[in-house]
């Protein structure tokens, strides 16, 4: 809080903070961040557990029906299969859907039978990647049959049962179910370990699905073109089925003028389908054979196997080196003779050398002055005996590491040598499965060209429309990821937003300064903004730097500057009220007193005769002013006590409740009583009760030189400041300020990061952002 500055208060332009409407929110960020997190997790999960939906299209082009304008194609009038005019173009997008073609499509692609992995949340069709395929080989009652559901449970490595049933079913051979006769197949080498989800629907049904989810459109401006498009959670099925369909519509058209033809496409299509099969089993075989073999690449292995030979068999000669050295300084250390050094032994085993040589020489040459029995002699052979040992175990340790060495590197080298003579035999085995492969795929390939030169024989029948695109797959169309994250998003950011937008239109509670400027009709001075304090009956003490005396200490800098053009030589009073109880007038009122009492003499007084609280800061009988205006005496000076929490500052309690407040402080006795406190005492404090319940404070009013109007951040509703402006204008009230009370930080003008204590150890401690969330 600023001091006030030499200005007379002006009408104040009610006018919006946005940097501070956006930092209410920011202060919030913790929930944005909540809620972002749970709607972004959420949509993920949602995404995750959504069986996408893909889009896949093709294209055909119809062939235009033209007149026979030359004799040179009057023998091809009968192959004339194109149309002609919108009307039989738009029966073309009926014909291509017609229940007889979607019937050749279910059946060529067995969509009579589906399987679907068992998930816990999502179910996943299995189309290529069905380790079974099925068929329905008879149905018992075909009109009143159009789906039926299973559970297969996998019984050992051919068997199977329906659901819970007891019955037990063999891959491969025909299975009588509950609606008909049915085939269960399992892909050659492929082993079930998991139940899966089998459904069959018939024919009808089949026939129904696909007209719901296959759709014809005719491109504008594009000519005769037709795009067919269908939306599945298969990608590789819709195109197949689209592939299917847009086959069958030109064999529908064809006129089947080729017998021997189609027969013959026919033939090659089931040949590739086997091929395919084949194909199929020797990749897997091959690949199998890779991994059980551990192959890769057999020229890399190959070389990479002699490589290892080589490096172990150097290994093994350098050891071997290194053992025949320890070995030889070890049969040496045997005798007293000088050890050789130098010769790459461990370090340690070196040093102990040196050291064992420097004292076999000393020895030597004291010998040839004096004998065994010397003690010099004595105690060097002791050392020398120590050292000695100490080296045979330094070398016995070195080679039984390097004989440990020596073995694993013969084991490596015998393995890589194993490894070599194993690969010219599978070289040999995995050249059979490879020329094998290379014959199925020529066989493949051939096939694929007598097709092609088949389709050419077909194509003379002139069909009336070709595919331009094959099927493709444009994309997932549900759910849209993007749209659906983007959603997420912006409903978890603007729910809490929404919810703060809310709760501060509904939150009828005064918490900043600028509340009040901003409700009061006229211009209104905030004197001081008293912060929150935990402490209960919180008072000034002297070389207090808290916060809380700061803020103190700035309201009696500017409660004086207030008084500055009202100063006499009498003292100065000071009212204090608030709109209702609760609000802290009694607190502010105390430590204002405090705060003034630091070099003047101040008297405070309980002018709040109905509920006196004064006794809650300064201990004392509860005789006071209610008693001094019922005697005779003529002065309150035996009614004055010592406050003992500051030697400045003395109390004239409330006294002994009166049933009749207002006619006591309208008492000519009370108005020489404040004349004559004047003359004694620099400032003189009253607190009185609150103007919104009592109108005991109306009597003391004209006795005041300012009145400090006290309200509470978080409790005083906006309507008391109505109130409060209303109380100032009926009273003419001149020299009247506003303390706002209890004001959390963030409700400061400066907010969290600024406030009133400047020494670092007045400094609360932040919370943690969790904390703050709770």
């Amino acid at each position: 809080m600023e001091l006030l500055e030499n200005s007379e208060p002006l009408k104040r332009t009610k006018t919006v903070n946005i940097k501070k409407e956006i930092g209410k929110y920011l202060k919030k960020w913790p929930w944005f961040l909540l809620s972002l997190a749970v709607f972004y997790g959420g949509a993920k999960i949602y995404l995750k557990y959504t069986q996408a939906q893909y889009s896949s299209k093709t294209s055909l082009k119809l062939r235009e029906s033209k007149g026979n304008s030359s004799a040179a194609l009057s023998d091809l009038k009968n192959l004339g299969m194109g149309v002609s005019g919108d009307n039989e173009l738009q029966g073309e997008t009926t014909i291509i859907v017609s229940k007889p073609i979607l019937e050749t499509v279910a059946k060529n692609l067995n969509l009579g039978v589906s399987f679907f992995s068992l998930g816990k949340i999502k179910e996943v069709e299995l189309y290529n990647d069905s380790p079974l395929s099925g068929k329905i080989i008879s149905i018992d009652q075909p009109d009143q049959f159009s789906g039926a559901t299973y559970t297969i449970n996998p019984v050992g490595r051919n068997s199977f049962k329906l659901n819970d049933s007891k019955t037990v079913y063999r891959f491969g051979s025909p299975a009588r179910f509950p609606f008909g006769t049915v085939q269960i197949n399992a892909k050659p080498g492929v082993v079930l370990t998991d139940p899966i989800k089998v459904v069959f629907n018939s024919l009808k049904s089949a026939v129904a699905n696909l007209e719901g989810r296959i759709s014809v459109s005719l491109p504008e401006n594009k000519g005769l073109l037709m795009e067919v498009a269908m939306v599945g959670p298969v990608p590789k099925k819709s195109e197949d089925i689209l592939n299917e369909l847009a086959k069958q519509y030109i064999i529908d058209g064809v006129n089947d003028k080729n017998q021997e033809a189609q027969n013959t496409q026919n033939f090659i299509n089931e040949r590739l389908e086997v091929i395919t099969d084949d194909l199929s089993g020797i990749e897997g075989q091959k690949e199998r054979f890779k991994q059980s073999n551990q192959m890769t690449n057999l020229e890399a292995q190959g070389s990479m196997a002699l490589s290892k030979a080589e490096e172990n068999t150097k290994i093994i000669l350098t050891q071997s080196m290194q053992l025949d050295l320890v070995n030889s300084v070890l049969a040496a250390s045997a005798t007293e003779q000088l050890l050789p050094t130098g010769m790459g032994l461990p370090a340690g085993a070196e040093s102990n050398i040196t050291e064992y040589n420097n004292l076999l020489l000393t020895r030597n040459r004291v010998l040839k002055q004096a004998t065994g029995e010397n003690p010099s002699v004595i105690e060097m052979n002791k050392q020398i005996a120590v050292t000695k040992n100490l080296i045979r175990k330094n070398l016995i340790e070195a080679r039984e590491i390097l004989q440990l060495q020596v073995a694993q590197a013969n084991a490596q080298l015998n393995l890589a040598k194993g490894n070599i003579s194993k690969f010219p035999t599978q070289e040999k085995m995995f050249r059979s499965i490879d020329r094998q492969q290379t014959l199925k795929e020529q066989l493949y390939l051939y096939l694929l060209q007598k097709r092609e030169e088949n389709a050419i024989t077909l194509a003379v029948t002139a069909p009336k429309a070709k595919i331009i695109n094959p099927a493709f797959t444009t994309g997932i169309v549900q759910p849209n990821s993007k749209r659906i994250m983007n959603g997420a998003l912006t409903a978890g950011f603007l729910l809490p937003l929404l919810f703060l937008i809310v709760w501060n239109s509904l939150d009828t509670k005064v918490h900043t300064k600028e509340h009040i400027m901003a409700l009061m009709p006229v211009s209104a001075v905030v004197i001081a903004e008293i912060p929150v304090n935990s402490e209960e009956n919180a008072v000034v003490h002297p070389n207090d730097f808290s916060t809380f005396a700061e803020s103190f200490r700035i309201l009696s800098s500017n409660l004086k500057y207030l008084l500055k053009a009202k100063k006499t030589e009498l003292g100065d009073v000071v009212l204090i009220t608030s709109s209702i109880k609760g609000e802290g007038k009694t607190t502010v009122s105390i430590n204002t007193a405090l705060t003034l009492a630091g070099k003047n003499k101040v008297i405070i007084i309980g002018a709040d005769i109905r509920n006196p609280q004064l006794h809650r800061f300064v201990h004392g009988k509860n005789i006071g002013l209610t008693d001094y205006l019922v005697s005779d005496k003529t002065v309150p000076d035996s009614y004055i006590v010592p406050s003992k929490v500051n030697d400045n500052l003395d109390v004239l309690f409330s006294g002994q409740i009166a049933p009749n407040p207002n006619d006591l402080l309208d008492m000519e006795k009370f108005a020489e009583m404040i004349s004559y406190l004047k003359t004694k005492y620099d400032y003189i404090v009253l607190d009185s009760a609150p103007v919104m319940l009592v109108s005991d404070t109306l009597q003391l009013v004209e006795k005041a030189d300012v009145l400090l109007y006290v309200v509470r951040s978080e409790f005083t509703e906006k309507g008391m400041i109505d109130f409060a402006a209303g109380f100032q204008i009926e009273n003419q009230i001149s020299n009247m300020a506003f303390v706002l009370n209890s004001v959390k930080p963030e409700n400061t003008r400066y907010g969290k990061k600024y406030g009133y204590g400047y020494y670092s150890y007045t400094h609360e401690i932040e919370k943690k952002w969790w904390e703050r969330l709770m």
